[in-house]
């Protein structure tokens, strides 16, 4: 039994733009780019469309793609695991030079037993290496489960794929997690992380710390599709990353916001070319949406430039 069930309503907003053929345009267009720059950083483009989608920038997303599509180089096609009925995944974890073996293990699962599953199954999993690559193999695997929550599609089936490879074949497992104990309002206190991390976010705010805000609000996407018991331990490690990334760093002290939602922000974000900028709106209007927090509210202006 999962945590919750699936909830479509991620936000103020047109909820209906989440399902836009554009999406699935802009997916089917950068399959083929590579999973990481030339200097090593993330390629955004994925998750940065799926969150204008979110956002209502429906007409962006093209633009966007065809960016990233130009800017990042192409990657490697998805084959069949050397073996792939006894697939030897423990083995596998972390090895990036069989990215290719996760893809197409992943593409097959997916096909073969419905991407609702293959989440159930494997997020748990690759929990304790939540924190990999800046969380991102969490976060994009999030936005992915977002967009084919919304339309079950093959464009979207095979960024779930990509999503899912990316995270295993750079697992590492991050910071030793103390055992889990009973969450009544799991969404909640995953929300309730990331507006914590929106504080350090707020007093320093650099890509770093971001990544603290969006890495929680990555769970808090995923949490209605995996056990529960899962979804506590997810909680219980972003808690423990958010311990080791903040040790020693201070939070903003009183948050200067009304608590109230700036629908301009989305298109001011929108035509950034930031993809920073572009999650971490859609992050923390979830998050706004979530618990009321004004810390996120004060958050998506600062990362926009509007404080």
């Amino acid at each position: 039994m999962t945590a919750g069930h699936s909830r479509k309503d991620t936000g103020p907003g047109p909820a209906d733009t989440a399902a836009s053929p554009a999406l699935d345009e802009a997916f089917d267009r950068m399959a083929a780019t590579d999973f990481e720059l030339s200097n090593g950083f993330v390629n955004h483009g994925p998750m940065a469309c799926e969150a204008l989608a979110t956002l209502g920038c429906v007409e962006e997303i093209d633009g966007w793609a065809r960016w990233f599509a130009g800017m990042v180089g192409e990657g490697p096609t998805p084959v069949a695991p050397r073996a792939f009925v006894e697939f030897d995944w423990q083995g596998a974890l972390g090895d990036y030079v069989r990215l290719p073996e996760w893809l197409g293990y992943f593409d097959a699962a997916i096909a073969d037993a419905g991407w609702s599953s293959v989440v159930e199954l494997w997020v748990p999993r690759l929990i304790p290496a939540l924190s990999t690559a800046l969380f991102h193999g969490a976060i994009r695997t999030a936005h992915a489960v977002r967009a084919i929550d919304h339309a079950d599609t093959v464009p979207r089936r095979n960024e779930l794929a990509r999503a899912l490879g990316y995270w295993a074949a750079r697992f590492r497992s991050g910071q030793p997690a103390p055992d889990a104990e009973p969450v009544d309002e799991i969404v909640r206190s995953v929300s309730e992380a990331a507006a914590d991390a929106a504080g350090f976010y707020l007093a320093s705010p650099n890509i770093f710390n971001l990544h603290g805000v969006t890495g929680a609000m990555a769970l808090e996407l995923l949490v209605d599709h995996i056990p529960a018991e899962a979804g506590v331990a997810a909680l219980v490690q972003v808690r423990a990353e958010h311990a080791a990334m903040f040790t020693g760093r201070e939070q903003v002290g009183v948050v200067d916001a009304c608590g109230r939602w700036d629908e301009a922000l989305a298109p001011v974000v929108a035509s950034s070319r930031d993809a920073h900028q572009v999650k971490l709106v859609e992050a923390c209007r979830r998050g706004l949406a979530s618990i009321g927090d004004p810390v996120f509210v004060a958050a998506a202006e600062q990362v926009a430039g509007r404080r």
